[in-house]
């Protein structure tokens, strides 16, 4: 099961060996690891248990699933049966969806709030109602992000404890490691931050120090 708060490390890496020694020499720094569909994508389901066999820590599919909610229904399965610990979908596909997703995945289910790159797509009003929806379907847990910390204040405002909120964006996009979690988030997800860099053994030391400024204000 994923620690109650701390780092995610979104593991959007195109070269399968490479990613998979990131995952084992930044396990012990991280409470879970997420995959995109850019690396679902490019190496199926089986990269899930794959991570799962090497690292032993939980794995979250970011599937940010727009989809009817048959399609997405199926996808949820998909997913579970990949044995994928938790997935995120796009809260804008409707309550339907999101419904028909609860109810076909057990594991840890996020929605997804806003993007980190512009207000435009998702307005702030769509936001709330996203979040309201994710309260009445029992989810685990938004994402909200980074790049916006007012609005993982007035989601914390909101939700109280009754949700985990995930803070997407950290570091490349802008926000610095932990400012998410000052304004109320419990996970903080770094990507190329972390991996973007000659080793993997320097992807460790970087993961570490990023861990230890998450820990320290959780």
């Amino acid at each position: 099961m994923i620690k109650p708060k701390g780092l995610i490390l979104a593991l959007d890496i195109n070269e399968k060996t490479r990613l998979l020694d990131v995952a084992q020499a930044t396990a012990s720094f991280v409470a879970a690891f997420k995959v995109g569909n850019l690396a679902l994508y490019q190496h199926g389901w089986s990269l899930i248990s794959e991570l799962k066999q090497r690292v032993g820590i939980p794995v979250i599919a970011d599937l940010k699933l727009m989809e009817v909610p048959f399609m997405a229904e199926n996808i949820a399965r998909s997913a579970h049966a990949a044995e994928a610990d938790g997935i995120m979908i796009c809260g804008a596909s409707g309550l339907d969806t999101l419904g028909f997703c609860r109810a076909a995945f057990p594991g840890l289910l996020f929605i997804v709030t806003q993007f980190t790159h512009c207000r435009d797509v998702i307005s702030d009003h769509d936001a709330d109602s996203i979040v309201e929806a994710a309260l009445k379907l029992g989810c685990d847990g938004v994402q909200v992000p980074g790049t916006f910390p007012d609005r993982i204040s007035a989601v914390r405002e909101r939700v109280r404890t009754k949700l985990k909120i995930v803070a997407c964006g950290i570091g490349r996009q802008g926000p610095t490691v932990g400012s998410a979690i000052q304004h109320g988030a419990d996970y903080e997800i770094v990507g190329r931050a972390i991996y973007d860099v000659e080793t993997p053994q320097a992807a460790s030391l970087i993961a570490q120090k990023l861990s230890n400024e998450v820990n320290g204000l959780a």
